[in-house]
């Protein structure tokens, strides 16, 4: 029975009936950031050099909630600015959207499985992975960066300098995509970056033009910004971060929790360590980068594990994560299920399991909101162990060989 796929499609109707259910009376809320990512589209066909002044003008009186994105995203933003008021924040939404189920078809299709389980417990992993439907319920911009990584993972092997080119236009909207130069291999590697850097560098100077001067956008908005957000201080459980699991664990951080409608602080814990959760920090984030390039290797430089593994640093590495900023380990983790299930390996696709159920609630519904980051960490760590047997199938007993296939014995008898 539990080979059976027609058992893993009911539970995917199950899940999906539920994510649907949950989902729906949180759709796009009034704070979410496809009004502002909307607005800025429609300042910019009218006042584009206006934007970023005004930006830099509240950071500097504290008020951090502003533009902050790149001009790419902005540009991105301008066809949906043209749209109608009401259909214009709808329209970004159905599009990211589609943007991440494509991204997702064509990581399926690079992965290249032909186990009947893979495609079921695919989509089953999907919907039970909430930081996809956060980020597009609030309109972010996630689904983009999806298509274009799981794009480039499809491509990167017959065509470096293409993924290349995939990935800079996806580090010029969020700069964390440029991890995935760590993941491959000497062949390709100086095509690929020499992609990544012109791409991105390109897109990032063409764009700035109608909205001012980049130095303003780095002194006065990126720096202070980044400055300000403080992991050692932050108690909101929509922010979750490698930092900020080792602050509040050790470093006396509060955190907050949601328990039906009721806003709650717990904590801090009675030991207060923030110098030793500085350097877990730092030692965590450091081990996390030189083990991609370790298990990007050890696997032979397979795709999309590699890719998928320097792209899940996304949420693993920075300060300040918030809840659809985990979308990066989407992939690793979909790649590192089918992996385990394909090599049966029961006691780490447990794991994944246990990790993945984790991700189905909100941060902020969990007795304590770093488990997302200890999930995640979790993940990380089950694709380390994979690496070896990554993009291999299953072993085939001699015995199994197809008459036709085994090869002439040169004339020996």
């Amino acid at each position: 029975m539990l080979g059976d796929p027609r058992l893993y499609w009911v539970v995917v109707v199950l899940v999906a009936a539920r994510r649907v259910i949950a989902e729906l009376p949180v759709w796009l809320p009034d704070s979410a950031d496809a009004y502002a990512f909307v607005q800025s589209g429609r300042e910019a066909l009218s006042h584009p050099g206006s934007i970023y002044e005004r930006s830099a003008a509240l950071v500097a009186s504290g008020y951090s909630w502003t533009v902050t994105w790149p001009p790419p995203q902005i540009v991105l933003a301008i066809p949906f600015g043209l749209a109608p008021p009401g259909a214009d924040v709808w329209l970004w939404v159905t599009a990211d959207a589609f943007c991440a189920v494509t991204g997702l078809i064509f990581l399926f299709r690079s992965i290249g499985t032909h186990n009947r389980l893979a495609l079921p417990l695919f989509v089953l992993v999907t919907l039970c992975f909430s930081p996809l439907f956060e980020d597009v319920r609030l309109g972010q911009r996630g689904g983009v960066l999806l298509l274009l990584a799981c794009a480039s993972m499809l491509v990167v092997r017959s065509r470096p300098v293409l993924g290349g080119v995939l990935v800079g236009l996806a580090t010029s909207l969020k700069f964390y995509p440029a991890a995935m130069v760590l993941a491959v291999d000497g062949s390709r590697r100086s095509r690929f970056v020499g992609a990544v850097a012109a791409t991105a560098t390109g897109v990032l100077a063409i764009t700035f033009i109608p909205f001012g001067s980049p130095v303003l956008y780095v002194t006065k908005i990126l720096v202070p910004v980044g400055q300000g957000r403080n992991p050692a201080t932050v108690a909101s459980c929509f922010e979750n971060s490698t930092p900020q699991l080792f602050y509040r664990l050790v470093g006396g951080v509060p955190w907050s929790t949601l328990n039906t409608s009721t806003w709650s602080t717990v904590g801090p814990l009675p030991w207060h360590l923030p110098v030793l959760a500085q350097l877990l920090s730092y030692a965590t984030i450091a081990l996390l980068i030189v083990a991609t390039v370790w298990a990007s290797r050890r696997s032979g430089w397979t795709q999309p594990f590699s890719l998928a593994l320097a792209f899940s640093l996304g949420a693993l590495v920075p300060g300040d994560v918030y809840t659809y900023q985990f979308i990066a380990l989407l992939p690793l983790t979909l790649v590192a299920v089918l992996t385990a299930v394909q090599q049966s390996r029961w006691i780490l696709t447990a794991v994944l399991g246990l990790a993945i159920w984790v991700f189905v609630s909100s941060p902020c519904a969990l007795v304590f909101p770093g488990l997302w980051n200890i999930a995640g960490l979790a993940i990380f760590g089950v694709a380390m162990f994979l690496a070896p047997g990554a993009g291999q199938a299953p072993s085939v007993s001699r015995s199994a060989t197809p008459p036709s296939r085994i090869p002439a014995t040169s004339g020996r008898r």
